[in-house]
Parts: C-alpha cells; structure tokens; sequence
C-alpha cells in the first residue's frame, strides 16, 4: 500500500510538471516566468530578485514564496531563517497551496510560521555506529513521514535516467551499471523544506551545505541498480585533479530513505559484507576517505536493485570545503 501511495504521488508529480511545462508556454511575458528566467545559469540574478520583489509585493503568493526559499538558504544575501518562514506563512495567506503543503510537511500540523521550532528542525541528530573501519553511521527517523513524502512529490515531476559523473566533461555519463532513476535540485531550484533538511544533514555531519552538491532524489523500480562503485573522487583519474582543485574532495555520502513497502533494496558494502536496509526516514552515512585523507577502498557499495515494489532516496553528497 505505501509503495502504490508513493507511486501515485510520483505519477501526479509528473502530471503537475507537464500541466506547469504546458501553463509556461501559454504565458509567455508573464512577470513571474519572466522573474524565473533570471535565476538559470547565465541569468541575471539581481534583476530577478527585483522582479520577485515587485511580484511579491502585487500580492503574488508563488512570487514570495520563492524569496522565502531564497531568504532560508542565503542564495541572496545572509540566510533569515524566521523570515524566510514568516514569508512562507505570508504566501499560504495569500492562497499559494504550495507554501501551506510546505509548512505543514516541516511542522506536521496546520499552517502556522509560529508553530516551527526552527532551531530543532535543522539539529543534529543522534547517531549510531554501524562500521568503524570504514566509518559508517546511521541515523534513525532522521526525516519525518511527512518530510518524506514531501521529498518524493518533489523528485518525483523530475525524474531521469541517472548517471555518473564524468570529471572530464564535467557533465553526468549514462553508463550500464547505474540504470535507475534521479531528480536532482541545484541552489535556485531547492525550495525551503530542502533547505532546513539539509541543514539538518549539515549539522548532523558537521559540515555546512556550503559544501555541499545539488541534493538528488533517486527512484529503484524492480531490478534497478547502481552497481559497486566508490564515491570519492580518485586523484589519478582523468579530469579528476581539476576538480579536486576547484571543489575539494567527496568526504561524505548521506542517504536517507524515504519509504517502505519493497522488497531488496539494501545498500551493501562487499568489503565488510554490510547490508543496510532503511525504513522510512532513517539515514545511512559513510565518510569516503581515511583519517590522512586518502581514498578509502572499503567503502566499495552498492544500491541493490528492488525485487518488488519501489525505493526512494534522498542522496547528498558532501565535499570538504566550499568550490573556490
């Protein structure tokens, strides 16, 4: 039953991203498309922070709730995080649903800015060993049910093939041995529940988001697979050195699962024979490198592929320092 929930959640994702692809055509010259535009790659981001000012201002409620995305995360200046929920509140006020659903997947109940604990919301979380060589840790519950299913609506209108990452390119590679699916969120493309969750990885981990790369949602259907692999990045691999240089090195992988009801499924580490199998809202994360910095070869894993059902993930992997 969660699986077929999970599905159906997916499924009127997808339908919202086409009906919204669809609206976007028809509105061409609409302030607000027009605002949006600025913000991908190239764009100009200060003359879309003005246009989300005066939208807002007009009383458009998507308008203020992309500035209180913009307002949590600091993508726009220093991060606000009770502004950013005050103008959340503001928005779902003004009739913006999106902004309702997201404040009542951060706090579980009605709309409210004044019922968010702000400070709790984004804590560490207790953690427990399950490896000390490599190191491998879990978090239990570390997402809510709600958060959870928050993040597959949001992977779910996104989705495509995965890949890998080709250092030479620096663009994503489709190979054989990864075959499920991924949605992945850059900075101007989060919304202010990612931005509080990852700050809640942050801070669990002790590294902040600075560090951090776009955040992805993964989707395994039945006999979907990422194959053994490593996560650092190896210095003596074509391409790798200049990235190293400009990003720092891939040091944590944090992995959160978002449901149940399937079947397989574990991440598995051949070297220490580990299996792990999460349930909704539990975390897995292992750093990739020794204590002197070097690769870590036992840290080799796999996401095994479902035997019946569906698995969700939210993957972050964390580099060492902020890209220069």
């Amino acid at each position: 039953m969660v699986a077929k929930a999970s599905k159906d959640r997916s499924a009127a994702g997808r339908r919202r991203a086409v009906q919204h692809e669809q609206i976007v055509g028809l509105m061409a010259g609409d302030p607000l498309v027009e605002a949006k535009k600025h913000f991908a790659p190239g764009g100009d981001i200060a003359l879309g922070l003005q246009r989300l000012n005066q939208e807002a201002e007009q009383g458009n409620g998507e308008a203020l709730a992309l500035l209180a995305h913009f307002a949590a995360s600091g993508l726009t200046g220093k991060p606000d995080w009770d502004k950013s929920v005050q103008m959340l509140a503001a928005s779902a006020d003004l009739g913006w649903e999106e902004a309702a659903r997201e404040l009542r997947a951060l706090g579980g109940g009605p709309p409210s800015a004044g019922e968010l604990d702000i400070r709790s919301l984004v804590a560490p979380r207790p953690t427990e060993v399950l490896s000390h060589a490599p190191r491998i840790r879990a978090c239990r519950s570390f997402f809510s049910p709600a958060e959870c299913d928050w993040l597959i609506e949001r992977g779910g209108s996104r989705l495509e093939r995965a890949g890998v990452y080709d250092a030479q390119s620096a663009t994503k590679r489709i190979v054989s041995a990864r075959n499920n699916s991924a949605a992945q969120f850059s900075p101007f493309e989060m919304d202010t529940v990612l931005v509080f969750l990852t700050a809640r990885i942050g801070n669990t981990i002790s590294l902040p988001p600075a560090c951090f790369e776009p955040t992805s949602i993964l989707h395994y259907g039945v006999n979907e697979q990422f194959e053994t692999h490593y996560d650092f990045l190896d210095p003596a691999e074509a391409g790798m050195a200049a990235d190293l240089n400009a990003r720092g090195q891939r040091v944590v992988t944090f992995l959160v699962y978002l449901n149940d009801g399937y079947e397989g499924g574990e991440t598995y580490f051949p070297q220490i024979d580990l299996r792990f199998k999460g349930r909704r809202g539990d975390a897995l994360f292992f750093v990739n490198i020794q204590n002197d910095g070097s690769p870590d070869l036992s840290t080799l894993h796999a996401g095994l592929p479902p035997t019946s059902g569906e698995k969700w993930l939210l993957s972050q992997w964390v580099r060492n320092r902020p890209p220069r």
